[in-house]
């Protein structure tokens, strides 16, 4: 059942504040949607206390970043997403955080088989008993989003058909849409929500959430995996059932095998552990370096070892796609790991995560000699787990963002080393992304590549050499009919108008008190004796003046000023 936005919001308000985010919640602007916002809080605070949560079980209040998946995950499927994002963020959230969402399961439960069946005959045009030989009532696997049934179909193929829960697409988006509102706020009102990008990431949230909602594209991207892995003797990918397909319903090959994972049934099987480690990583770096395209969600649920040692890939709902410049970046940058040169990895680092302001690049330079520091040996020894939560530290300490999809890479690589450890403890991922990205690195910049690339440039200088002559006349006539016009933003005056300002005080100030040592002169030598003057209210009142006056103007030079600056330094540093 959708929820009406009203309602939702004040949902969303009750968890925030039960689980200790009521400062947040006020901040992002929900007190302004749910007029019972203060009495919540109250409430709450009457209940557990000023700003704590409702204790666990045991006793003890849980942590921040304990309390901020119980709150995600009491808000429901959009939110639980929402989090699973944010946990391949650890260029933005502190490593702590990222874990803790790394736990988010998006496990439901399953829904009536009745509801199956409608959404069957609905989108498919018929009952279920007449579109599979056989269907399974029991789900093999219910998400937030859909669930899943083994079914056989009249050939006597295995599929599985997966159906997307009735309701769903509805609530979610609904919750983006509350979501959307609640970035643009928060926009607004914080400073690091605009330094972080969070509208961006929101957005990319929002397309991904859209993407899930939809099984064509699932459908598209299992397409497209198996025509570039066609050539790959390892990789299976399982074929879409068209006719049984829709934006609602997926009908696939089913999968069958041994988990990756399992090794006492790989040993038992008599197959070699090592070559399935070596081999499942190369697949998975090739889908990423070559083709661009890459499974976005390795986890071993999704990858089945047959008899034969060949290896099934399956659910492409989460896939991450990379164009050539990135993928050419990403390649330098590990040529230039490979080469231990900190100052080429520092000035890939500044492509890939371009800087959202001003960056300490002294600083940077000494951080990442100091990451290369502590990488021993060649990149075919590095761990990359380690690796990367030193990079992504590194990262977030210079407010570099990575694009969403290099962040997604980085999970990806990080399951994929995890994943084959457990085949082979000894294994490493750097050997393989050193044998498949040098591979690599030659066909984005052999013969072939650059010929391609320079006949692209060709063109587009062709273009822009058309387009001159046209460009340069509308230049002229906007020239001839309003002159030269500069246009400055406010922002960027801002320091110098704030400075104009502040001297503008001083001299103000100087003159003023200028006049007052004049007049304290002439009165001191037209004036009584001594002891009458300095007893004289006019006098007194003149020379607090000046006193003040020349506070003033010391405050703002020398030692005064340099210690407002570091002052106003350690504010601003995060």
């Amino acid at each position: 059942m959708v929820v009406e936005r009203g309602e939702r919001y004040r949902q969303i308000a009750e968890v925030l504040v039960g689980f200790g985010w009521s400062a947040v919640a006020d901040a992002l602007g929900i007190g302004r949607q749910v007029p019972s916002f203060a009495a919540i809080v109250r409430r709450h605070r009457h209940e557990h206390g000023r700003g704590a949560s409702a204790p666990q079980p045991g006793g003890e209040a849980p942590s921040a970043p304990v309390r901020l998946r119980l709150a995600l995950e009491a808000l429901g499927p959009t939110f639980i997403k929402l989090g699973q994002m944010l946990a391949t963020r650890e260029d933005i959230l502190p490593p702590a955080y990222a874990r803790e969402l790394g736990a988010l399961q998006d496990g439901a439960a399953a829904v009536p088989f009745s509801d199956i069946r409608a959404v069957l005959r609905a989108e498919l045009g018929a009952d279920a008993e007449h579109l599979f030989a056989h269907l399974e009532q029991t789900p093999l696997a219910s998400a937030s989003i859909g669930q899943a049934h083994a079914a056989r179909l009249a050939d006597g193929r295995e599929v599985v058909v997966k159906v997307r829960k009735p309701g769903v697409s509805s609530q979610v988006e609904a919750d983006l849409a509350i979501l959307r509102d609640l970035t643009e706020i928060a926009a607004r009102e914080w400073d690091l929500a605009e330094r972080y990008g969070l509208p961006a990431l929101v957005a990319s949230f929002d397309r991904a959430m859209r993407r899930e909602l939809d099984y064509r594209i699932e459908a598209e991207s299992a397409r497209a995996f198996a025509r570039n892995l066609a050539d790959d003797p390892l990789v299976r990918i399982p074929a879409v059932i068209d006719e049984l397909s829709t934006a609602r319903v997926l009908t696939e090959e089913r999968a069958t095998g041994m988990r990756i994972d399992d090794t006492a049934a790989l040993d038992a099987a008599g197959l070699d552990r090592r070559a399935l480690a070596q081999g499942a990583t190369r697949t998975v770096i090739r889908m990423v370096l070559a083709d661009g395209l890459f499974h976005a969600d390795p986890h071993p649920g999704n990858m089945f070892v047959q008899p034969d040692g060949r290896l099934w890939l399956i659910d492409f709902g989460m896939v991450g796609e990379l164009d050539e410049d990135t993928r050419g970046e990403l390649l330098w940058l590990l040529l230039a790991l490979g080469r231990h040169d900190a100052d080429a990895v520092m000035s890939r680092l500044l492509h890939l995560a371009p800087p959202r302001g001003t960056v300490d690049r002294r600083r940077l330079r000494a951080d990442v000699r100091s990451l290369m520091e502590t990488v021993s040996g060649n990149l075919a020894e590095m761990s990359m787990v380690d690796f990367f939560a030193q990079l992504t530290g590194m990262l977030r300490r210079h407010a570099l963002q990575l694009p969403g999809e290099v962040a997604t890479l980085l999970r990806m690589l990080v399951l994929t080393e995890s994943t084959a450890t457990v085949l082979d403890p000894r294994f490493r991922l750097g050997a393989v992304l050193e044998e498949v990205g040098y591979g690599a690195l030659f066909e984005q910049w052999g013969v072939h590549a650059l010929s391609r690339r320079l006949t692209g440039a060709g063109l587009r200088a062709a273009h822009l050499a058309a387009d001159l002559p046209e460009r340069g006349e509308l230049l002229l006539e906007d020239f001839e009919a309003h002159g030269l016009r500069v246009r400055l933003d406010a922002q960027d005056l801002e320091p110098l108008v704030e400075r104009v300002e502040v001297v503008s005080d001083r001299v103000i100030a100087g003159i003023t008190m200028s006049g007052l040592l004049v007049a304290l002169g002439s009165v001191v030598a037209t004036g009584a004796g001594p002891a009458g003057r300095w007893r004289d209210p006019i006098m007194l009142a003149a020379g607090g003046a000046t006193s003040l006056l020349g506070a003033y103007l010391m405050a703002g030079a020398g030692p005064a000023r340099g210690a407002r600056r570091a002052v106003r330094r350690a504010v601003r540093r995060p």
